[in-house]
């Protein structure tokens, strides 16, 4: 298992479903002992300071931290702990927030971005459909889990640039593993085609396969902001890491786990967002009124000078009230420049891997330990994968991670609103 080492960043909710939460001056909720040792009962050893974020993180934070912690607790194999962390989110993920009062505030050319409520870009709410459907596949519960898979999909629509809508094909392959661990081959044919189609390299699991085996490799696409005021966001690689392959090994048998999908690429691919227009339009905003803040100080300093030197009264009177009201102008101008705060929301979900790896087995596979290697092929090390058998024992699921999710501090990166 190998740990991240990076430096990362450090609204106040409206409510929180706890009782007696308050509000400090350094954006975080302060929650009564006794009712966070409440909440923290049921949640895994290892988790308790990403679950604490939940509450102390404010409603803005809310879908981000219940997406750090429930999958720390997937990797625990804390499974109903787990579905009820994505299921928050993922109900305030397809909320609509279209007519609420705090949105439209939030839209305003003098909030900044971070301070919404963050729902993450297309690919992080994919991959918390996708982890979601995973709980459900290890229920054995394949009709929500292709249900699941589907809505991630419908999530990776939402791109701009339409060569790259809904290809998030590992979705497909699991709701085409679903439908086939369901006995419906027709449709789970249907699904593998449809994932040929958008990544015609990808692997297709044998009709005969009933053991799917997961790899999340290395660490997660970074988010920082570009532009004059950072307006605009762009997305970084994920920090090198030295693991490259994942190998399963069942019954003395060896089962490389193939590419199934690469974050950054399905994070760079989104093309241009609508919010980044917005942002755009707050950045012009700011340059504007900042250059008629600063035309008008100088109309009224060039006023001053012609009162000064004037031999009329009059005339003094006059450009004495064209300084004035210049001057009243230039500073409320420059007021409203440094108010306008066009910074694009670098929030991110930092547990995520940075490209997820699967492999398919017969029944009989059971893995008992996953192997990790460098570009060499040499052994990095070794653990002992999750393993979930449905309740059936038609299909079982074994998953693992290069990284630790529960590796990262408290706060989720840029997430404070101090400037």
């Amino acid at each position: 298992m190998f740990t991240a080492r990076r430096p990362w960043g450090a609204g106040c909710a409206a409510a929180l479903l706890v009782l007696g939460a308050c509000s400090t001056a350094e954006d975080v909720i302060v929650v009564p002992p006794d009712q966070m040792a409440s909440y923290l009962a049921d949640k895994p050893a290892g988790t308790h300071h990403l679950f604490q974020s939940v509450l102390t993180g404010g409603q803005r934070n809310r879908v981000l931290n219940q997406m750090r912690s429930g999958l720390a607790a997937f990797e625990a194999g804390a499974d109903a702990v787990a579905a009820a962390s994505f299921d928050d989110a993922l109900n305030y993920i397809e909320a609509i927030y279209a007519d609420n009062p705090a949105a439209e505030k939030a839209r305003s050319t003098f909030v900044p971005e971070r301070s919404k409520e963050f729902k993450g870009e297309s690919y992080e709410r994919a991959m918390a459909f996708l982890y979601r459907g995973l709980l459900f596949l290890a229920e054995g519960d394949y009709g929500n889990a292709r249900a699941v898979f589907q809505g991630g999909q419908l999530q990776d629509a939402f791109a701009e640039d339409q060569r790259y809508q809904s290809d998030f094909a590992i979705l497909d392959v699991l709701s085409g593993w679903a439908s086939q661990c369901e006995g419906n081959m027709v449709l789970a044919r249907d699904f593998y085609d449809r994932a040929k189609q958008a990544r015609p390299e990808i692997n297709i699991p044998r009709s005969s396969d009933r053991v799917l085996a997961i790899a999340d490799m290395g660490l997660p696409p970074r988010k920082v902001g570009g532009g004059a005021y950072g307006e605009y966001l762009i997305y970084q690689e994920p920090e090198p890491v030295p693991e490259r392959t994942a190998v399963f090994i069942a019954s003395g048998e060896r089962y490389a786990a193939l590419a199934g999908e690469d974050l950054f690429w399905q994070a760079a691919t989104r093309g241009g967002r609508q919010v980044d227009q917005i942002l755009a339009g707050k950045a012009q905003f700011k340059d504007l009124t900042a250059g008629l803040g600063i035309a008008s100080l100088s109309v009224a300093d060039a006023a001053l000078d012609v009162a000064a030197y004037s031999y009329s009264t009059d005339a003094s009177d006059t450009a004495l009230g064209v300084a004035a009201g210049a001057a009243i102008i230039g500073v409320a101008s420059l007021l409203m420049a440094d108010a306008a705060r066009p910074e694009a929301d670098t929030r991110y979900w930092d547990n995520l891997p940075s490209q997820i790896d699967f492999v398919t087995m017969p029944q009989r596979a059971v893995p008992e330990r996953v192997e990790f290697l460098d570009e060499a092929g040499s052994l990095l090390g070794s653990l002992t994968p999750r393993i979930r058998i449905d309740a059936k024992g038609v299909c079982g699921l074994a998953y693992a991670r290069s990284r630790l999710a529960r590796d990262i501090p408290s706060s989720p990166p840029n997430s404070s609103l101090r400037r």
